[in-house]
């Protein structure tokens, strides 16, 4: 149950993540027929937020990766509450980005 609970936060937090996303999609502000063309191998790995590169990524690495990262959304997804996001974590996050690219790549788009 704490995994659920986990993964909708974790999306409802990260919705400004879907925007960009969907920035990203677009050429020239309108949707295109080949959504995600060249994105196939597309990393969602938040590994690029561990300066110290020792494997977990602390409150103050999150904090500092980017300015869309907020204490609030970090609490959410620091599962066991431990200050840092273990690989373990890491991994579900990384699961709940591939969703949402997913979702907004098999969604249908009519103007």
């Amino acid at each position: 149950m704490k995994k659920t609970s986990l993964l909708i936060m974790a999306l409802c937090s990260i919705s400004s993540l879907q925007l960009a996303y969907a920035n990203s999609h677009e050429a020239n502000g309108a949707a295109t027929v080949g959504k995600c063309e060249g994105m196939a191998n597309i990393d969602f790995s938040l590994s690029y937020l561990d300066a110290d590169k020792d494997g977990n990524i602390s409150k103050e690495e999150y904090l500092s990766g980017n300015k869309s990262n907020t204490e609030k959304i970090f609490n959410h997804i620091d599962a066991n509450n431990d200050g840092k996001l273990d690989s373990a974590e890491q991994k579900e996050i990384e699961a709940v980005y591939k969703a949402i690219h997913t979702k907004y790549k098999t969604k249908s788009t009519s103007i």
